[in-house]
């Protein structure tokens, strides 16, 4: 293709096809402490399918029941904590009994795994991994799915939620408190006495005064008590950069049930640390829900599969942990990623991608939408008419008088990859609840960019095309998420008005802990239930199907059909789907 037919023609930094991978000798303190985790093979796989896949199910079992049905077997656990003993390393068992946590100085480890550790060099960044798979001896490897850990790469997705200065005045007509009214939230706190509690997975400490600051000045309870604070990974540090999207989420939570019990689970900012607080929350069973705000795009997890840093069974593993939180009835909602159907640029990879966990078939994927709104840019008018995906695609020409495309990275890619993730996954098939839903395993798209080269390329003229894809579609619902008609936020002592898909994860976990107490059980997997209730005719759901002005940076709508890759299922009557589901 010409570049004559191209408005722009921009490089996606650190694009896979450069990339320059160097094997150094580590220099890792050998006194030094870390860990690791071993994913345990599961029983009874089928059977468990059937009983969380169930759509109809509202009884869900203990962490106790699930280890006797489906964990592995309590011997064998024994047999390998005896041989992490043997190498002075300690071994913590996840009620379940599908992952282990072993941990101790890095000497013994090396000793127990018999490897060494390597660095890479990997854009310019120092990676630590070792120098080959892990496993253990043959005897004790039969009933272990993978070994997963063990390297300082920081692959979680940081999410920029530095949204628009606010003035007072507008303080609360900003708040969660317009996604309650708009999406009728507001019945279900009505006689809800039932005390629940919701699971906050994130990375980065919180100024517990900034949380009780702003739910007092939203008109709440400022009582910061009830939140607890988890941080069973304290061998490895915190991300305090990420503050923000911790503090975010708890408000957001929070407000949307003032009632609720709110359990932070903190760890470091890596897969490992991503599974460890999953496997806590999980284990804990003290959270009716979880809220997730962050992932990584799949294109990155294959990137890091061929580069040796990250487990070939990763998909495989989170699922795990994931399917026990679904027996145990615990909702979990994950957000759908900010890049749009580009999940990987921010990491240079350019290929079409969505995000994980998020694209678990055992998570719910929350998108964004923007709604009506009305403002300016630099003396420029903006409207939106009506409530659509979330992207700034509409924005494009104004982008390009700018020439923003001649700026660096750090500017190109928020501006014009800023969007709600949706597409369809590499890592997950379709899952039986999305089978025989029109829309699902077909898309609409408009194609703003050609990526053929590694470049990313601007056509002059989208254009649009359509066709099938195979995978996990994704995401499931959408809300409110556009920062530009979002939500109040307190930071650091300062106000301003933020969005994204991760300020929608929260605010839908708030409302599943509503929905728990007023049920007086909890919901388990929403998945089975809402794609069975899209076809109703009483159906809760509002599809967002146009093809105009409704893209996610590639997909779009498809006219008469419940799902669309850019907003799923659509967007949410609450109260309605409520009645469905208690």
């Amino acid at each position: 293709m010409q570049n004559s037919h191209l408005v722009t023609n921009v490089y996606a930094e650190n694009n896979i096809k450069t990339e320059k991978i160097k094997n150094n000798p580590s220099t890792v303190p050998q006194q030094s402490k870390s860990s690791f985790l071993v994913a345990m093979k599961i029983k009874h796989q089928n059977s468990l399918n059937t009983y969380i896949l169930n759509k109809n199910n509202k009884k869900f079992i203990s962490t106790k029941q699930f280890s006797n049905r489906y964990g592995q077997d309590k011997n064998n656990i024994y047999i390998i904590k005896r041989y992490f003993y043997k190498y002075h390393l300690k071994v913590k068992v996840y009620r379940g009994n599908l992952i282990l946590k072993v941990y101790g100085s890095i000497k013994n480890i090396q000793k127990a795994l018999k490897f060494k550790f390597i660095n890479l060099n990997k854009s310019g960044a120092n990676v630590i991994k070792p120098n080959h798979k892990l496993t253990l001896p043959k005897r004790y490897q039969k009933n272990i799915i993978d070994i997963i850990g063990l390297t300082n790469y920081d692959g979680i997705d940081h999410k920029d939620h530095n949204g628009n200065n606010v003035s007072d005045s507008d303080l609360k007509s900003n708040s969660p408190q317009k996604f309650i009214n708009r999406y009728n939230v507001s019945p279900l706190s009505d006689n809800s006495k039932g005390k629940t509690s919701i699971g906050i997975i994130s990375f980065g400490d919180f100024s517990k005064a900034d949380v009780g600051t702003y739910w007092r000045k939203m008109g709440t309870s400022g009582n910061t008590s009830r939140i607890k604070v988890y941080n069973h990974d304290a061998d490895t540090a915190i991300d305090n950069n990420s503050s923000d999207e911790t503090t975010m989420d708890l408000e957001q939570a929070g407000f949307v049930n003032p009632k609720a019990n709110l359990n932070l689970y903190l760890s470091s900012p890596t897969i490992s640390g991503l599974l460890t607080s999953l496997s806590d929350a999980v284990s804990d069973n003290k959270s009716d829900t979880l809220s997730l705000s962050w992932g990584i795009s799949e294109s990155e997890i294959k990137r890091e599969i061929k580069l040796g840093i990250l487990s070939k069974k990763y998909s495989q593993i989170i699922n795990l942990i994931l399917e026990q939180a679904a027996a145990q009835g615990i909702s979990v909602f994950n957000s759908s990623g900010d890049n749009g159907a580009y999940d990987g640029i921010s990491s240079g990879v350019t290929s079409l991608s969505v995000e994980s966990p998020s694209s678990s078939p055992y998570i719910t994927s929350v998108g964004a939408t923007s709604i009506p709104v009305d403002y300016s840019i630099n003396g420029q008018r903006i409207r939106i008419n009506k409530e659509r995906a979330w992207s700034n695609d509409f924005l494009y020409p104004y982008f390009n008088k700018l020439k923003l495309y001649e700026a660096n990275s750090s500017i190109f890619i928020p501006s014009y990859f800023a969007g709600t993730g949706g597409g369809f996954s590499m890592l997950n098939s379709v899952p039986a609840y999305q089978k025989n839903i029109k829309g699902v395993g077909s898309y609409n798209a408009i194609k703003y960019w050609d990526m053929s080269s590694g470049y990313a390329q601007q056509y002059t003229a989208p254009s649009l095309v359509s066709g099938e894809n195979s995978g996990r579609n994704v995401p499931d619902i959408v809300a409110n998420g556009d920062p530009q008609s979002g939500y109040t936020v307190y930071h650091n002592n300062k106000w301003s008005i933020s969005g994204g898909t991760s300020i929608v994860a929260p605010q839908i976990a708030g409302v599943d802990s509503l929905m728990v107490a007023k049920a007086k059980h909890r919901m388990g997997l929403w998945n089975p239930k809402i794609y069975s209730y899209s076809t109703s005719r009483n159906s809760p759901f509002n599809p967002i199907d146009s093809i105009n002005d409704n893209s996610n940076i590639y997909y779009v709508g498809q006219p008469g059909k419940p799902y669309n890759q850019a907003t799923g299922l659509g967007t949410v009557n609450y109260y309605k789907l409520y009645k469905e589901m208690k």
